[in-house]
């Protein structure tokens, strides 16, 4: 009896040991492990009036290859009026801080700001689904050092292809890159 329990403790060991190896490897020829991360509910940039991003929630992750970032943004629990629009996202600099749009800093740039486009920074625009729900994901030929970005924040309107401006800052969601 006892030469059973400890067969069955040490496969029930081993099983483990071999579910964490397999959770935690990626697979052969998989791309980098992502470089951040952030999920949350989104903090409310605009406390003085409601936007279709109030109490919804998100996830971000960067992941880095060969130099560039692939960047994918989900959102969830969008007021579901706001079905069909179009609304900007962009890394930024700074730190989510509820009612203080100005804290998340200007968008993180590659270039430190002497060209804007969305090949120098990370634009992820989005459209709202019919339940209220969106995603977008962009590569760019670059990659965020750490601590060069903490921030991805939602704006009011889709991004300016000129100027990258997007209108007021509505929802922001912390990210440490």
């Amino acid at each position: 009896m006892r030469l059973n329990l400890f067969t069955r403790s040490f496969a029930t060991a081993a099983g483990a040991a071999a579910l964490v190896l397999l959770t935690t490897t990626p697979p052969a020829g998989a791309d980098s492990p992502s470089r951040a991360r952030g999920a949350g509910e989104l903090r409310d940039l605009q406390l003085s009036t409601e936007q279709p991003t109030d109490h919804a929630t998100a996830r971000v992750v960067a992941s880095e290859s060969n130099g560039t970032t692939t960047v994918t943004l989900k959102v969830q629990g969008i007021d579901h009026a706001a079905a069909g629009n179009t609304y900007g996202a962009h890394i930024h600099v700074g730190s989510c801080v509820e009612g203080n749009g100005a804290a998340a800093g200007p968008h993180y740039n590659s270039t430190g700001g002497s060209t804007i486009s969305d090949q120098t920074e990370v634009w992820l625009d989005f459209t709202v689904a019919a339940n209220g729900t969106a995603t977008a994901t962009t590569t760019v030929p670059f990659t965020i050092p750490a601590g060069g970005a903490g921030a991805v924040v939602i704006h009011a309107a889709h991004t300016n292809e000129t100027t990258g401006l997007a209108g007021p800052r509505w929802a922001c969601l912390p990210v440490q890159f």
